[in-house]
This record gives C-alpha cells, structure tokens and sequence, in this order.
C-alpha cells in the first residue's frame, strides 16, 4: 500500500510541474550569428579560450581539415556567405603549411543552418617536426549576422 501511496504521490507532483508551462516550443529570437560546432562540442584547449584539433598531416599524407559552421537564428531563403580568416597574432605556423578552400570564404545554402570550412594542410617535413598552430576565426564584420562571441575561434595543430 506503501508504495501505491508513493507511486500515486510522485505522479501527481509531476502532472502539477509540466503543467506549468504553458508553451513547450522554444524558439531562438536573438540576432542571427555563425559559430563553428567543433567549438560548441570541444573543451577549450588549456590556457586558450579555443579548441586546438589535431590535423595529423605526416609525410606521406596532405590532409584535408574540415570543420562545421552553424547558422543560430531562422534558416534563410538565400544562401550565406560567411568569412573566415587566420588570426596572425595566435598562428605560428607558416603561410605555405596551409590554403583555406575557396580562400576562406564558407556558403551555407537556403534553407540550410550548416556550411564547411575546409583547409588543406601541407605534408609534414618530417616525422620529427615542431607542431605548430593555425588558428582561424569568423569574420564578424557583416551586418547580416554577427559572429558567435564564445564560438567564433577554433584552432588546428600542424606538424612542419
């Protein structure tokens, strides 16, 4: 009887609690801004406010980097261009280690909330070569969306 009583308790306190909300649907109605998702989901990397993501580029192997953006606010009827450009204060890798696809610029479709960077990455001079970082952030100087401010920055160490 015990546990009827407990039973029958703990599912009337619940049916009073969600009946409280009057609308479920949340909607995000803040300003449009691009984000990239790797820096949603990773932790910073230590003492940076950026994930740092290893590109594992060896000798014998010239990777392509990719890496998601995200579109936060209502999806558009036409595509989006969104730009991404190196931070020189944070990158101490060499120019000639890298090339941004399309030269930085990413499109994310109509009717779409993702786009994707890519970066070639250059083979490794050798097995035993210093790593070094390349760190890219979204350009925020389009009035159509503003770069996420937590989210705008995401780092990748190369081997050359």
């Amino acid at each position: 009887m015990k546990k009827i009583l407990s039973f029958g308790l703990l599912f009337g306190i619940s049916m009073l609690v969600t009946a409280c909300f009057k609308d479920m649907t949340i909607v995000y109605d803040g300003p449009t801004q691009v984000e990239f998702e790797t820096a949603v989901r990773s932790n910073p990397a230590v003492g940076l406010t950026y994930p740092l993501v290893a590109s594992n580029n060896s000798l014998t192997l010239s990777p392509s980097l990719t890496t998601q953006l995200n579109l936060v606010g209502p999806q558009r009827a036409s595509e989006t261009r969104v730009r991404v450009v190196v931070e020189p204060a944070l990158t101490n890798t060499g120019a000639n280690t890298y090339t941004l696809v399309n030269n930085g610029e990413v499109v994310i479709p109509a009717n779409s909330s993702v786009g994707s960077l890519s970066v070639v990455v250059a083979r490794a001079s050798s097995a035993t070569a210093l790593v070094r970082n390349l760190v890219i952030t979204l350009d925020s100087t389009n009035a159509d969306y503003k770069a996420s401010p937590n989210y705008k920055r995401i780092g990748f160490t190369i081997r050359n």
